[in-house]
């Protein structure tokens, strides 16, 4: 009969064991934070503070982003579009990373909803880092088409020329987040397949002509982060991939699932210490 000290010592060593693969497999394993930012505000103008605009959990300060993406250009990060991710982690088979890209970190900047003031404020921002250090970042947006130079109650979304002004200038990637912000998981089938049909072929109508104009909305990040099997389906007829809303940065094992791509969330309390950490493969 074995004794309750060895089994104890057995469950210890087993415990310990276990830690040390997990350990090891975070290690080992390459990671790429991709980040879901929404409105990006000057929180120091009187006309974005209470009473005039509500306070939302997903703002992020103008100055906290600028600081974060400086720190990254620093730090020689390469700056992923859709396609980019797409085409060297998910497609099969993949391209070639450039050379000039192979041994740099990477990361993913993304911005839900197309809300206007973050238009209005991450524009120029770019094109001031681009300036100053000739790296010329590309941003993610998903984009609600049936909201595009929609004025909302509390916060306006941009329309389409000015997201044509950020594609012209090279430094938005224009993708679907749904036509009107639905949770495909809650709407009827042929419900889904207008939400994402529409903003798809919406999306390219704003866009056409434009250099590139191919690579318009082929990818969406699910309304709410939700997705389920009977939607999946109808996105899978659309979409090359699908995002995700989850507080978890993309693992390149060989499992990836190209339509269940991670995504860090951010929200107004979030330092650039935590986005710097995450980005270089932190847990927190």
């Amino acid at each position: 009969m074995v004794s309750n000290a060895k089994l104890r010592r057995w469950a210890i060593a087993f415990i310990f064991g276990l830690s040390l693969v997990i350990v090891a497999g975070e290690i080992l394993v390459e990671k790429i934070a991709i980040f879901g930012f929404h409105d990006i505000i000057d929180i120091d103008n009187p006309q974005k503070q209470l009473p005039r605009r509500p306070e939302f959990s997903a703002d992020y300060s103008i100055d906290k982003f600028e600081d974060f993406l400086r720190q990254l250009v620093e730090r020689h990060y390469w700056f992923l579009s859709s396609n980019d991710l797409y085409n060297y982690y998910y497609k099969q088979p993949a391209a070639p990373l450039p050379e000039i890209y192979k041994y740099r970190p990477k990361v993913m900047i993304t911005i839900d909803d197309g809300y206007r003031d973050a238009h209005l404020n991450v524009l120029p921002l770019l094109e001031r880092l681009y300036r100053e250090t000739g790296e010329k970042i590309t941003v993610v947006w998903f984009v609600n088409s049936s909201f595009m130079g929609v004025p909302g109650t509390y916060l306006d979304h941009a329309s389409c020329e000015e997201l044509r002004e950020g594609v012209i200038r090279g430094y938005y990637d224009i993708q679907s987040h749904g036509a009107n912000h639905d949770n495909l998981t809650l709407i009827s089938e042929e419900d889904v397949e207008k939400e994402v049909g529409r903003s798809q072929q919406e999306l390219r109508d704003c866009l056409a002509d434009l250099e590139g104009d191919e690579s318009i909305a082929n990818h969406i990040s699910y309304p709410f982060g939700a997705i389920n099997k009977n939607a999946l389906e109808i996105v899978e007829t659309y979409h090359e991939s699908g995002y995700l809303y989850n507080t978890r940065s993309l693992r390149l094992t060989p499992f990836r699932d190209r339509y269940f791509i991670p995504r860090q969330t951010v929200n107004r309390n979030t330092s650039v210490g935590r986005l710097l950490r995450l980005a270089a493969g932190g847990w927190f």
